[in-house]
């Protein structure tokens, strides 16, 4: 309130200083042209406001000298336009016509009141009478306050270009030397944001006014100019300047053209013009966006033209730039990033929980295959479904989530990673050298369905053993196997000590085996000392994510795959040395030779 109350209360000092700083920002780029060149700086600055002053006066001129040529015609145009909406009227028993009507007797009505007050309570309000002196006062006061703004703000640029470094200098003194690194990049990220946009949205403001001028004048509306440049002075208020911008061209050639075929032209030209410049021009000649969000822009045009009236609408985005750069260097103002960036406000992870949370399965399903498309299954698995399940463990051992919303979240992420599982093309049949296995927890299961669907997409040949049958008979079947490598999933936080008791009992029965401990869920302080007690009960390798384990898996089936590569070359040269041998009738020893 405080802050508002300022903006409101000091509008006459803050308002040029604003205007001033964004011009600024704006035509630092022509004075460093000039620096590049080697001229003065006080040359580059007064060649940069002649520039200025120059290309303003003769657009404004041109403006202004059709503006004052319209308003001659005001009566006429006004006239005509009432004409044509009364030719609209189609016969006696039409809609418009009735309303017409309607709103005709209405007004009646209300004139013949208003008469009636009038007769009964007469009164007549005489102003009153100004002496030369009050007269003279208001006409200077009038005249002097716009033109001393306009100067003061034409000064304020001109020193902060000429002295635009001893200015950043100071800021950063009055900030301390201890913050020279923060304030350094507030201050770069903030210029260039701010005079990328302006300058770019200048260059393509000018040029779509240009071809609006020439549009209208094709099309044959009056006054091309103005509009031209009404255009492209409307274009810096956010999403509606340009149609703000076409109403009046319109309005104008609906009253002076008899058909209706000249204001859908004018109409589509602007329509046309917008679309190719925000989807086409824009992305391309921006290379990113401002960094503010569209609602935040909108919110921000409306704050401004409460507190500053028509020109805070024009200083309203720039003005906005600044604030999302502010708030995202400045830790105390964190909250204006997170309110006016264009970032996601929760990570992806955050945003499944909270569907799954919210009971929106469908939501949750379509944000999986969206992070699909964008980090691929494995980086879906790491980034999001592994975090989330994760912070659903967290929050049901602090009892902040209920047991049914735990379930819940669990079987949800299992049916995603069964349909991904699903969607994945059948990899060619062969040996499996691989067996998983997790602990009796339903989330561990989830975790290892993770795995397998992550090892297949891979081309990888792995296989999820059953946790629900006895220990006994899966220690059977891996004895029986002899996999190249067995993987032990755990996720849950509770379940260390079975999976440290699964590790110890199959080193114990197969002393030779390689095997693979996947702990998705280590505390984060006591990752190492979780690793080194994996390894103590026998894990061969632990990890900590998907990606990892996969990693890991391709790399020991490569070994092993590169081992048996080597060993077949030798069975074949035997057999062959001993076929030749039996066919000719030679010494064993020459034929190997």
């Amino acid at each position: 309130m405080l802050v508002v109350t300022l903006l409101w209360a000091a509008q006459p000092v803050l308002l040029p200083l604003a205007v001033g700083i964004i011009l600024a920002f704006t035509l630092t780029p022509l004075v460093r042209v000039f620096d590049r060149i080697r001229l003065p700086r006080f040359v580059g600055v007064a060649l940069t406001m002649l520039i200025t002053l120059a290309a303003i006066g003769g657009a404004g001129y041109g403006v202004a000298d059709q503006f004052s040529e319209l308003s001659t015609q005001v009566t006429k145009y006004t006239w005509s336009m009432r004409q044509k909406v009364a030719d609209l009227r189609v016969g006696n028993q039409a809609a418009f016509a009735r309303l017409v009507r309607t709103v005709d007797k209405v007004s009646d009505e209300l004139d013949n009141s208003a008469a009636e007050l009038r007769a009964a309570q007469p009164v007549r309000v005489v102003p009153a009478r100004l002496t030369p002196t009050e007269r003279l006062q208001r006409t200077a006061t009038s005249v002097f306050e716009p033109l001393a703004s306009a100067v003061i703000v034409l000064v304020l640029v001109a020193f902060m270009l000429g002295q635009r470094e001893d200015l950043r200098d100071r800021i950063i003194r009055l900030t301390g030397s201890h913050n020279v690194t923060l304030t350094t990049r507030l201050l770069n990220e903030a210029a260039d944001r701010v005079s990328r946009f302006l300058v770019a949205q200048l260059l393509i403001n000018i040029v779509f006014g240009a071809i609006v001028a020439g549009g209208l004048y094709w099309i044959g509306v009056p006054y091309p100019a103005l509009w031209g440049g009404l255009t492209a002075l409307l274009r810096f208020v956010p999403f509606v300047g340009t149609l703000l911008a076409s109403l009046l061209p319109a309005c104008l050639a609906f009253a002076i053209f008899p058909g209706w075929i000249p204001v859908l032209q004018t109409l589509g030209l602007f329509l046309v013009l917008d679309f190719t410049a925000a989807y086409f021009v824009e992305p391309v000649v921006f290379g990113h966006r401002t960094g503010v969000s569209s609602f935040a822009l909108l919110v921000s045009a409306l704050f401004w033209i409460w507190v500053w009236g028509p020109v805070g609408l024009l200083l309203s985005t720039p003005l906005t730039v600044c604030i999302a750069v502010l708030g995202r260097h400045v830790r105390s103002l964190r909250f204006l990033a997170i309110m006016f960036a264009d970032e996601p406000a929760l990570a992806p992870h955050l945003r499944y929980y909270q569907r799954l949370l919210a009971r929106n399965e469908d939501e949750a399903s379509v944000l999986a295959n969206r992070q699909v498309a964008e980090l691929g299954v494995v980086g879906l698995m790491d980034e999001v479904l592994t975090p989330a399940l994760v912070l659903g463990t967290q929050h049901r051992a602090g009892e902040e989530i209920t047991e049914e919303d735990f379930d819940f979240i669990v079987e949800s992420t299992a049916e995603i990673v069964n349909n991904i599982r699903g969607k994945q093309r059948e990899s060619a049949v062969g040996e499996v050298r691989v067996l998983a296995l997790s602990t009796h927890a339903p989330i561990d299961r989830v975790a290892l369905d993770m795995l397998c669907t992550a090892c297949a997409g891979n081309g990888l040949q792995i296989e999820a053993l059953n946790s629900e049958v006895p220990f006994e008979e899966t220690m059977a079947r891996i004895a029986q196997e002899r996999p190249t490598l067995t993987c032990v999933v755990a996720i849950s936080p509770t379940r260390g000590a079975e999976a440290r008791n699964y590790c110890r009992r199959i080193r114990a029965a197969r002393p030779e085996a390689k095997l693979l401990v996947l702990r998705l869920n280590p505390i984060a302080t006591d990752t190492e000392h979780s690793i080194a007690r994996m390894k103590e009960a026998g894990a061969d390798f632990v990890v900590m994510s998907i990606h990892d384990a996969v990693k890991e898996v391709e790399k020991l089936l490569a070994a092993e795959a590169a081992s048996q590569g080597a060993r077949e070359p030798e069975k074949l040269v035997a057999t062959g040395s001993a076929r030749e041998v039996h066919g000719r009738g030679k010494p064993a020893f020459s034929a190997g030779t």
